[in-house]
């Protein structure tokens, strides 16, 4: 009778207390509506990597030239794995941990988004806490990023667009050879009046010195109307990593808060708040854009943004840092896009939704550059420097220069900073919002008594990765931070990608997989495109990706920025690097060993006769360890239809029911006909010979 071609549905009878529903299904958080779903998706992709990133990356790799390999790798790798992983969510209603059971050995998969997913957490709220803490200073008359003469000005520092002039303190500085003493004549000091020191702008010293407490070793003295500066020629490095900053702590402290507070109800609480982190942003980047392209010099930054330099397009640094940039700013492999299409409606046209998610994502990268580029020249301008020059020696921090500089120059500055910064709070606690939610989502799959829990998850979590992310607040912390990027939010999520395609299009199949979309979509949406994209451009895309930044690795450096000299990291930083990008990928190999000696002791256990002449039991394990997993399809059971009916008799607490525990009874059959001692009954009701007492057919009834 199972063996039929019926179409099994779910019925309200007695049978559901043998099958009971599953506790993953009663505690569901699903979107209250779609825009709010689509709105959600915008703010997650939408996101830091758009007005931080991605300008970040395009004054490091040439401008222009950096433009033509992140589309390209966009149409060809982006939107194609961004389709990938609305799907699988949306199909299975779970999130990474457990929706890559569609091949058992694969599944290392999803717990190798999970790490990645908590490591990128980690360093990304660093760059809230950044934006959290202008936005706080920016409730004054006058911003301090505005002026020189503050306790953390240096002699060079100048306010551009003003006539060049250090701080307007009286500073004489001090060249000492031995240790202080109360008399700076015994501890070798001479005085100092130079005033040749390298220019820096109001905004990079606010930022590296006072934010990042950057410092050159140097102490400041109390002497009346004199700041003394001791020129130690010591420059802060990865080895002086220091203890976490108050001003850091706190603002990390503040940021988890309002993560917490924003996803402790799941979809339902993070939907409304999309409402305002995924429009806002573009109202203020108009503006911003607006009244950039009226600042001196902006011309010319925007011509060095704009034009491409066609030697670099064939650079291996570019196509890497397209590729990083497309990953990050969608937020492919980092299992966030899985987590919140699990949430959606089975039927969902999520097809739409994507094109319209991956069009915003990427017109807002690139109009967000038009407002960082066209200050880098008026910056570049005040400096007397090229806009190539000033670009490529801007680090991580470009945006919290250049957009505070900018400002700076607005009417009413501090309302518009207000604003913008609020902006850049929306926009990565979008992403952010997204990015916990994964680690909790997992939780809840593993231990399902605590689904009903939920908020108790998300304090513990959040709690966990603040204690986790104070080292971030150290001064030595934006070397970390640097470290965080390059190996986490870079290389392992296309080495990520690159086994997520293939272990959808090849091990599961292609084919296979547009049949689970017809279920949900009705028909096999772009499936041309998908084939070519998943079968061919992105595998090799990504694996040629992978393999040459894997083969051109160096030692991570800094540009000279800010006042502070160029600095190359230590060689066992590049070690520690290594060791985190490996803590991201390790879960794929490692999960598939072991199924794959769990299948070979399973097969050689039950196949007590088995044929070696046949196929050898090393490549049954292996064909085994690629088939998908008992409990793989839909997980709610009014969608477990068709190939999928047999999970219909599956419990939560089990795996699978035995033989011996599964019920006698007939499910509804619609439009089948019945064979009776061979003659055909299509008039058969299988409703009228169901005991009424136990809904179970009696020997005589079957």
């Amino acid at each position: 009778f199972r063996r039929s071609n019926a179409v099994v549905r779910p019925q309200n009878n007695k049978i559901s207390d043998v099958v009971n529903t599953d506790q993953e299904e009663e505690n569901n958080h699903q979107w209250d509506r779609p825009i709010e779903f689509v709105l959600s998706l915008i703010s997650n992709s939408v996101g830091l990597g758009n007005v931080w990133r991605f300008p970040y990356l395009a004054a490091q790799s040439g401008g222009g030239a950096f433009l033509i390999p992140y589309f390209t790798l966009y149409f060809l790798i982006g939107a194609p794995l961004y389709y990938l992983e609305l799907a699988l969510g949306q199909f299975t209603s779970r999130g990474p941990a457990s929706a890559f059971v569609l091949a058992k050995g694969w599944q290392g998969v999803g717990f190798a988004m999970i790490i990645n997913s908590i490591l990128g957490t980690l360093y990304y709220n660093v760059i809230i806490a950044w934006a959290l803490f202008y936005f706080v200073l920016s409730f004054r008359k006058r911003l301090l990023w505005a002026d020189c003469g503050y306790w953390w000005n240096t002699l060079g520092c100048f306010v551009p667009g003003s006539p060049k002039q250090t701080s307007g303190v009286n500073i004489t500085a001090l060249n000492c050879t031995t240790a202080l003493s109360s008399n700076f004549t015994d501890s070798g000091c001479q005085e100092n009046n130079s005033t040749s020191e390298k220019q820096v702008t109001a905004t990079e010293e606010f930022f590296y010195r006072l934010l990042l407490n950057k410092s050159s070793s140097f102490d400041d003295f109390g002497v009346p109307g004199t700041y003394i500066r001791l020129l130690l020629n010591k420059s802060s490095s990865f080895d002086d990593f220091g203890v976490p900053g108050t001003y850091m702590s706190v603002l990390l402290l503040a940021s988890w808060l309002l993560i917490c507070v924003c996803i402790i109800r799941g979809v339902q609480s993070s939907g409304k708040v999309a409402y305002f982190t995924a429009i806002f942003p573009y109202i203020v980047l108009l503006v911003l854009i607006i009244f950039t392209a009226t600042l001196d010099g902006a011309r010319e930054g925007i011509l060095f943004y704009v034009v491409p330099r066609w030697k670099l397009i064939g650079s291996f640094k570019i196509w890497q840092a397209a590729a990083s940039q497309v990953f990050f700013s969608l937020s492919i492999s980092f299992g966030s896009l899985i987590a919140y299409s699990a949430a959606s409606d089975f039927h969902n046209k999520f097809f739409q939704q994507m094109c319209i998610v991956v069009s915003c994502d990427c017109f807002t990268g690139v109009f967000a550059g038009f407002a960082v580029f066209a200050t880098i020249g008026f910056l570049a301008k005040s400096l007397n420097e090229s806009v190539e020059t000033y670009a490529t020696a801007s680090g991580p921090g470009l945006a919290f220069i250049t957009y505070p500089a900018a400002l700076a120059k607005m009417p009413a500055s501090p309302f518009f900073s207000i604003i913008f910064f609020l902006m850049l709070l929306a926009l990565g606690l979008g992403s952010q919002f997204a990015s916990t939610d994964v680690p909790v989502t997992a939780l809840m799959e593993f231990f399902p008594s605590y689904a009903k829990r939920r908020s108790l998850l998300v304090v513990i979590t959040c709690s966990v990765f603040y204690l986790a992310s104070l080292p971030f607040a150290c001064p030595g912390g934006i070397y970390l931070f640097e470290l965080f990027q390059e190996y986490t939010a870079n290389i392992s999520l296309v080495f990520i990608g690159f086994f997520e395609v293939i272990s959808i299009a090849y091990i599961y199949g292609f084919n296979r997989f547009m049949n689970d979309v017809e279920m949900m979509l009705g028909k096999r949406a772009a499936q041309y495109y998908l084939f070519v994209t998943w079968c061919i451009t992105a595998p090799i895309l990504t694996l040629v990706i992978t393999v040459s930044n894997l083969l051109n690795t160096a030692p991570l450096k800094l540009d000279a920025a800010g006042g502070f000299p160029a600095y190359e990291f230590p060689q066992w930083s590049t070690t520690l690097g290594w060791v985190i990008f490996v803590i991201c990928i390790i879960p794929i190999p490692l999960v598939f060993l072991i199924n794959y000696i769990r299948e070979y002791k399973r097969i050689a256990k039950e196949e007590t006769g088995y044929d070696f002449s046949k196929k050898p039991l090393f490549l049954a394990a292996l064909e085994s360890n690629n088939l998908p997993a008992e409990f793989w399809g839909p997980r709610k059971r009014i969608h477990q239809i068709d190939t999928y009916a047999h999970l219909a008799t599956r419990t939560t607490k089990k795996n699978v029911l035995s033989p011996q525990q599964l019920p006698e009874y007939t499910p509804r059959v619609e439009e089948t006909t019945y064979i009776d001692a061979g003659i055909l009954n299509p008039t058969f009701n299988p409703d009228s010979t169901m005991n009424n007492d136990d809904n179970e057919l009696s020997n005589q009834q079957f």
